[in-house]
């Protein structure tokens, strides 16, 4: 054999080592992260397992053209003319479906009493709605989306206002800008996992990444061409198992979630596009609503935070709900940013309960009370919806 072939051969032998290193390698770097999750999903107890989560109650289905051209994916359960209409707004990277079980609850719990409607929709860039004509965008621009829809869904009759994060702060700011309107209908609201200013300065993980995702993506998406977003996009969906077990990890409280609640919030986060991921940065970080605050006062408020939320930490919503005034605050033990979800049945029932309170005091449905005699609490309306419940996997009785 020739020098020149020994060489060849040599050459041919490392060059195969190489790519069959780098096969084993990607296939590591698939196959395990794809192992561990499905693992994971077959192993976890999950109670949720055959919840219609892409089929939730619906009564009608419809697209709201936006002021600014955004078209706005609305869904309403109920009757359209309802004595009550509760208005759901979700929070940064999810979508109408972490109101899953809230909306099951609301339509479930309709039947008695006063006649409820829930309106929810999703925010621009998230879901199914289109983003905003802008790179960045701001909580103002959420204020008068949600003006738009309840214009074209919900013109008249009393509301109840529910705001989950960032859509906490869009309630804060359609308070303000639309003073009139807000105190004519909002008759009580609801904050989850929400913050009314100073969300630059907190220093766990997540709020750092946001801050770090704000000085160096943000100016490179202003610059360069609008393939690069999509680039990033179709990246993003190939890492379909590793974002599943980040998402285990990063977005509950509980050592063990339900697999099905994982991969329903993983879902919604791969849904918001990175170009609406980057633009909601300085909106976040920069809200500050305390001035206004005071617009809600004398109205029922309920605050709602979890006790290991990282990106709105409790004091956040102990902070809200001091500014706000004879609120009730509940912080849920074991739970994260999205409480609704970890604990259905808890938060449903403290929704019910808030509805409850609005009810009497708008004089609809046999809560109301009698002139002379204050509000009494009616035993099968507190009952009235059976989640499951995260601790025993099964269904709470009444």
């Amino acid at each position: 054999m020739s020098e020149q072939q020994s060489r060849r051969r040599r050459g041919l032998a490392i060059a195969g080592g190489v790519t069959g290193g780098m096969a084993v390698g990607m296939a590591l770097a698939i196959g395990v992260p794809r192992y561990l999750a499905r693992r994971t999903r077959l192993a976890s107890n999950d109670p949720y397992a055959h919840e219609p989560f892409e089929l939730p109650p619906t009564s009608s289905v419809r697209t709201v053209d936006t002021r600014d051209g955004v078209a706005v994916h609305v869904e309403t359960v109920g009757p359209d003319d309802a004595d009550l209409t509760v208005v759901f707004a979700h929070g940064y990277m999810q979508d109408m479906a972490t109101f899953y079980f809230l909306r099951k609850a609301i339509a479930e719990a309709g039947h008695r009493g006063a006649s409820l409607r829930a309106v929810l929709y999703d925010q621009p860039g998230h879901g199914r709605s289109g983003p905003l004509p802008r790179t960045e965008y701001g909580i103002d621009d959420l204020a008068e989306v949600l003006h738009d829809v309840l214009e074209a869904v919900a013109p008249q009759g009393p509301l109840v206002l529910v705001g989950h994060s960032m859509g906490g702060m869009t309630l804060q700011v359609y308070a303000r800008v639309h003073p009139e309107a807000f105190r004519e209908r909002v008759q009580g609201v609801v904050f989850l996992s929400s913050s009314a200013a100073g969300l630059d300065t907190v220093e766990t993980r997540p709020m750092r990444a946001l801050r770090r995702l704000r000085r160096t993506v943000l100016p490179m998406l202003q610059q360069v061409a609008g393939w690069t977003p999509d680039l990033i996009d179709r990246s993003r969906l190939l890492a379909g198992d590793l974002a599943w077990l980040l998402t285990r990890r990063a977005a509950f409280g509980h050592v063990d979630p339900p697999a099905s609640l994982v991969s329903l919030v993983e879902r919604m986060n791969r849904r918001a596009s990175i170009q609406s991921i980057v633009g909601y940065a300085r909106a976040i970080l920069d809200h500050d609503e305390t001035a206004t605050l005071p617009l809600f006062e004398g109205l029922p408020a309920l605050v709602v935070v979890g006790d290991v939320d990282l990106l709105t930490p409790p004091e956040h919503s102990r902070r809200l709900a001091a500014a706000l005034g004879g609120s009730r605050f509940e912080l849920i033990a074991e739970a994260a940013h999205s409480p609704q979800l970890e604990y259905p049945g808890e938060i449903s029932q403290l929704l019910l309960e808030m509805i409850d309170k609005v009810v009497a005091e708008i004089g609809k449905g046999p809560a109301a009370p009698a002139a002379s005699a204050p509000p009494q609490r009616d035993p099968a309306r507190q009952s009235r919806w059976s989640p499951f419940s995260r601790h025993h996997g099964h269904r709470l009785e009444p």
